[in-house]
């Protein structure tokens, strides 16, 4: 059982997160132990081109998304997670002779072993199904789908095609449950409450990341514009957001207004605060950031401060502190959001030097070049890339999940590259959750060496197993 540091521990931290993944006999060749670095929450693999770091990504992954088909179509003996908590999940690959192979056609028997922090343990074996010998009605569900042969469909818009494992993990989430456990067998509900507690997500290569619960329409879809709806869904919603946030902002607003009259009556001998200029002087500051981040509005929010050298009458200064009092609790509602905000313009800015980003209400994200505005869809492959990306990992993923990234590097030009851990850094000491990248950048690693773990002799590119082939 890993410990979690002293600091998270000093936080109240209580999330259950990975502290280490196994791989016994990869393509029967490789076996990898990746422990996590729990403290900076940042773990970097690196390994020679074919020794699977991409696929170690996809079965990290495949546990928690629950994509069983995963496992039976990689070669490997057995995977091992292990979590903070103690709790374990064993995942045993046992292969059919090859006469049954031949003649049956078989996939590999998958086993789960899930062991909880009390020694206690489960077995689960996952059902696999033959469509040529089973009724099969995905259509009935999923009505984008088109059934083509035995074990066979195609999607009606992009084209693309699927087995009956592969369409019912990619299209899962609109099926019910019933449907699914009919297929792979009811998950055993101490799997399914550990995979609930970390939302993990993998970001595959050069592919801008839509969180589940923010998919498109299958019907609809189109990859040829998967790119301009991802980053215009986000200005759209940051819009949300950030009206969210205002509308509860301006209710606790009208909560403390109305009763500001009856609690200045009623407290008639309170003392005001010494330190009250200061602390006007800070609302007015607070404000002003709030106004730059397009969060408050410049024309209703007035600045209260008093002018230098001004003395305050004490009966006024005891309801200036009333008012001091209320508008921080006001301000106080918004600071989060806050903070999220000035570190999306942030990173933002800094990437984007020729063009200027602004926030707002209105329009959640605008984008100017030499002032004049600049459609978002217009923006660079890499700079929507980049956009996408902050602002999913700073305003959409949840605290406690689990991100996967492969080969960042290649939607970023070197510069960016050798800043990107350290941005990473700063959004999950605002959100809390875990990253693994795989990547052959050595600017994205330099400054980082004790985050990486090496799979093999990095050294050596060696020509058995090309990822692109195998992964």
């Amino acid at each position: 059982m890993v410990e979690l540091s002293d600091l998270e521990a000093a936080h109240g931290y209580k999330g259950v997160r990975l502290s280490n993944f196994y791989v016994e006999s990869l393509f029967d060749e490789f076996s990898y132990s990746i422990p996590m670095c729990l403290n900076q929450r940042v773990t970097a693999i690196v390994a020679p081109n074919g020794a699977g770091k991409t696929l170690c990504l996809r079965l990290i992954s495949a546990l928690f998304q629950k994509k069983w088909n995963t496992f039976s179509s990689h070669k490997f003996s057995y995977i091992v997670y292990k979590f903070t908590d103690g709790t374990e999940v064993r995942v045993d690959q046992t292969l059919s002779s090859a006469e049954e192979v031949r003649v049956e056609k078989q996939r590999p028997k998958i086993t789960l072993r899930i062991t909880d922090s009390h020694g206690r343990a489960e077995d689960w074996v996952i059902k696999t199904s033959d469509p040529r010998r089973d009724s099969v009605q995905l259509e009935r569900y999923l009505s984008f789908l088109t059934r083509r042969g035995p074990d066979l469909w195609t999607h009606d818009v992009t084209g693309e095609m699927y087995t009956l494992q592969e369409a019912l993990e990619t299209f899962g989430d609109q099926l019910p449950e019933p449907y699914k456990d009919r297929w792979f067998g009811k998950v055993p509900d101490s799997l399914e409450q550990l995979v609930k507690n970390i939302d993990c997500h993998l970001i595959e290569t050069q592919r801008l990341l839509i969180l589940r619960d923010e998919r498109i329409d299958h019907a609809y879809y189109e990859p040829s514009r998967s790119s301009t709806l991802a980053i215009s869904r986000k200005a759209q919603k940051l819009k949300e957001i950030i009206t969210a946030d205002f509308g509860k902002y301006a209710t606790l607003s009208q909560s403390l207004d109305r009763s500001f009259p009856r609690r200045v009556i009623s407290d008639p001998n309170r003392k005001p605060y010494e330190d009250l200029k200061e602390r006007l002087q800070d609302l007015d500051r607070r404000r002003t950031e709030l106004m730059n981040a397009g969060i408050l509005d410049t024309e209703t929010d007035e600045q209260v401060a008093l002018p230098e050298g001004e003395t305050i009458d004490p009966s006024m200064a005891r309801i200036l502190s009333i008012y001091a009092e209320d508008n921080d609790r006001k301000l106080l509602s918004l600071s989060g959001l806050l903070k999220k905000i000035k570190l999306f313009k942030q990173l933002i800015d800094e990437r984007f030097v020729t063009k200027e980003v602004k926030i707002n209400r209105a329009n959640g994200i605008e984008v100017t070049y030499h002032k004049r505005e600049v459609p978002i869809e217009a923006l660079s492959s890499g700079e929507q890339h980049q956009l996408v990306l902050f602002f999913e990992l700073l305003f959409e993923i949840k605290e406690n999940s689990l991100i996967l990234i492969d080969e960042p590097e290649l939607s970023l030009h070197v510069a960016w590259q050798k800043k990107f851990v350290g941005d990473l850094m700063e959004i999950i000491d605002l959100n809390k959750f875990d990253v693994v990248l795989a990547t052959h950048s050595p600017q994205l690693i330099s400054r980082w060496t004790e985050l990486v773990v090496e799979l093999g002799d990095i050294y050596d590119e060696g020509e058995n197993h090309d990822e692109t082939n195998v992964e």
